[in-house]
């Protein structure tokens, strides 16, 4: 899926991706306004920074037999200003709220693109848009649209095959990452595999395996290669798998893995979802390691929501916790290993365009989502509560972002008209060594001052969606 940023204010059944038809169009047009720092998440390419701007696009959408493909150029625009910046070392230094360029904002690009060739569902093609892996509603562990889209070759499928009551998906991708500066090239390699049972309780159970190589000779100093990219997510799970591979020395390598499971049950009936994601950014040196360190490098996310309560079933609430904090084992491991989530720099801590494809919290850090409100083909009103950390185990005190969200939407003559605003309180920003400071923002001890390092930010968006079926 490639989920807009208010996924979760809408039905399984409402999602309509543009391809249950034949041929369709959706036209979306967007208005934005923002009083602070850039800090949406999960908005791929229509982040605004303080100030105005607009969005404009087209989606043209082809499902026939052989072929699947859409098309969305789009048109964005930001008049914006300077903003209070906060500059962060390290693993920090690509949160959402970094300056916008306006050279990045002002463009006219292709948003979602995707030729895709196939006979009963299983082919091959190109694909450079939003994509989402993982039940998650407000972040997953492995790919999400926070970011610009990826240009991607895929092999698989794209929809789920049906044998009975078992579903099958499996997809496989390839991209070199763009990096104009580095001779040698770096690459994005991708396995992601799941299977449906569809009783009366719908059981999902996923694996998404990733790799980020390249950028570097390899650690035994042989030239990295395409070839070699592209056949990493087939080879061994554990260090001791890979002792033979001559691109490794002992087993290790200099690339990033990060693999993950997930598990989903949900009820149609009762219209209520279970979800669990657990992931792993390091391979362990052999089985023995894993059971006796099973923790190490893991981030996990649960969460549930419930579609339908009430007389009319029009009410809908549910949570997630994404959890990505440092793990204790770290401190155990001589300093070896993959100490957390996209903590490499060489791949810009697995950013595009300074903004994660992965958990847009980042690293060592958690984020929770509350929400609840009224749902109908008519209207939709959905308040949601947002609190988010980061640094929690590296810092102290740790960036603290409490938000709150309100998502108003309302279908007339089949388009929808949307009002969604933020209001966030950002507090310790920058990782200061103290908690509080006087009105001149300087450090004191007394809980009577400011919470140090404050930031309030509120946006605004105004949007238009219409679809055309044929």
């Amino acid at each position: 899926n490639a989920l807009p940023y208010n996924v979760i204010f809408f039905k399984p059944s409402f999602y309509n991706n543009g391809l249950k038809n034949k041929f369709s169009i959706k036209i979306t047009s967007e208005f934005y306004l923002n009083n602070n720092s850039p800090n949406q998440e999960n908005m791929d390419v229509k982040y605004v920074g303080k100030g105005y701007g607009h969005y404009n696009s087209i989606k043209f959408s082809v499902d026939s037999k052989f072929l699947l493909a859409f098309f969305e150029p789009y048109f964005k625009s930001n008049n914006f200003y300077n903003s209070n910046d906060i500059r962060r070392n390290g693993v920090f230094s690509v949160l959402n709220d970094n300056t916008l360029n306006k050279n990045d904002f002002n463009d006219k690009n292709i948003r979602n693109l995707l030729f895709f060739l196939h006979y009963k569902g299983i082919g091959m093609g190109y694909q450079k848009s939003n994509r989402w892996w993982g039940h998650g509603v407000h972040s997953t562990l492995q790919m999400t649209n926070n970011t610009w889209p990826m240009d991607s070759f895929i092999l698989g499928s794209l929809k789920e095959l049906r044998l009975g009551k078992l579903g099958l998906f499996g997809l496989y991708s390839f991209s070199q990452l763009k990096d104009g500066v580095n001779p040698i090239k770096k690459y994005f390699t991708s396995l992601n595999l799941q299977a449906n049972w569809h009783g009366p309780t719908i059981i999902s159970v996923g694996l998404s395996r990733n790799y980020l190589s390249g950028g570097e000779l390899s650690l035994s100093g042989r030239e990295w290669k395409a070839r070699d990219a592209s056949l990493l997510v087939f080879e061994g799970f554990l260090t001791s798998n890979l002792i033979g591979n001559e691109y490794t020395v002992g087993g290790h390598d200099r690339w990033d893995q990060t693999i993950s499971g997930y598990l989903s049950l949900l009820v149609p009936e009762k219209r209520i979802k279970i979800y669990g994601e657990i992931g792993s950014n390091d391979n362990r040196m052999h089985f023995a390691d894993f059971i006796s360190q099973p923790d190490h490098t893991i981030a996990t996310i649960i969460g549930f929501r419930d579609y339908g309560i009430g007389k009319n079933e029009n009410w809908v609430y549910g949570f997630e916790w994404t959890n990505m904090m440092l793990t204790y084992t770290i401190r155990h491991r001589g300093g070896s290993g993959t100490p957390g989530w996209y903590d490499r720099t060489l791949y810009n801590f697995s950013s595009l365009n300074n903004r994660r494809w992965g958990a847009h919290s980042g690293t060592d850090s958690d984020d929770w989502l509350l929400y609840f409100g009224f749902l109908s083909n008519k209207i939709s009103v959905i308040p949601a509560i947002n609190y988010e950390r980061h640094g929690i185990v590296s810092h102290r005190p740790a960036e603290v972002k409490l938000e709150f969200r309100l998502d108003i939407k309302y279908n007339y003559m089949k388009s929808w008209f949307g009002i969604y605003f933020e209001m966030q309180k950002e507090m310790f920003l920058g990782f200061p060594d103290y908690f509080y400071e006087d009105k001149f923002g300087n450090p004191i001890d007394s809980s009577s001052g400011i919470i140090a390092k404050s930031r309030n930010t509120s946006s605004l968006i105004f949007s238009y969606n219409k679809y055309l079926n044929f």
